[in-house]
């Protein structure tokens, strides 16, 4: 009785989760209230507060779930086997289209005025960048100098995040030439290392 219990909570849970990604992507944050939660999956408000106290609390732990499931995926979808420089960007920007990232940016925005997010966040996004660091290394394009690999993820990920925002109020043929200078800036840095290496 007690696995069922658990598995129904945990259900629950991953049910809450995904209503709160979905809420933020299509409603934004300000329309990402716990009552718009409970409306989506038609839990609660005493169901959601036992698993998420407050709103802070629900919101950090849906970004959390969507960030760490986009990298293990990342990762298992290729295998853990080195890209090349190009298609590691290019397969990148794809999760850049995804819910995670508009989930994420909701979020950010909202954390510059709103102290109770703002530390939470910080939390969950410096386990983020190490996750990324992580899958990063066993993805790394074969040429990529040891000592640029740590700084490498964030800045291509800095990079890309402003690219999306573009894409927000810019057509995806307007963003095209800044992907292929990207990689070309990329290409450049690895051929130079290995050429003074």
């Amino acid at each position: 009785m007690t696995d069922v219990r658990q598995a129904r909570a945990i259900e629950t849970r991953n049910r809450l989760l995904a209503a709160t990604v979905e809420a933020l992507v299509e409603v934004g944050y300000a329309g990402t209230t716990t009552q718009e939660v409970c409306r989506r999956t038609g839990a609660s408000r005493g169901k959601l507060l036992h698993h998420f106290p407050t709103r802070s609390t629900l919101l950090i732990a849906a970004l959390d779930e969507v960030l760490t499931q986009r990298v293990a995926a990342f990762v298992v979808a290729h295998d853990g086997q080195p890209r090349s420089v190009q298609a590691l960007i290019r397969e990148m920007w794809q999760h850049w289209k995804g819910p995670a990232y508009y989930a994420w940016l909701e979020l950010a925005v909202a954390a510059r005025t709103d102290a109770n997010l703002r530390e939470p966040l910080r939390v969950t996004m410096r386990q983020f960048d190490n996750q990324v660091r992580a899958a990063f290394r066993t993805l790394v394009p074969v040429g990529v100098p040891e000592a640029f690999q740590d700084v490498a993820p964030m800045l291509l990920f800095a990079t890309l995040n402003g690219l999306a925002v573009d894409r927000i109020y810019s057509e995806e043929a307007n963003i095209e030439p800044s992907l292929q200078a990207l990689t070309m800036l990329a290409e450049f840095a690895r051929n130079s290392e290995v050429s003074h290496g």
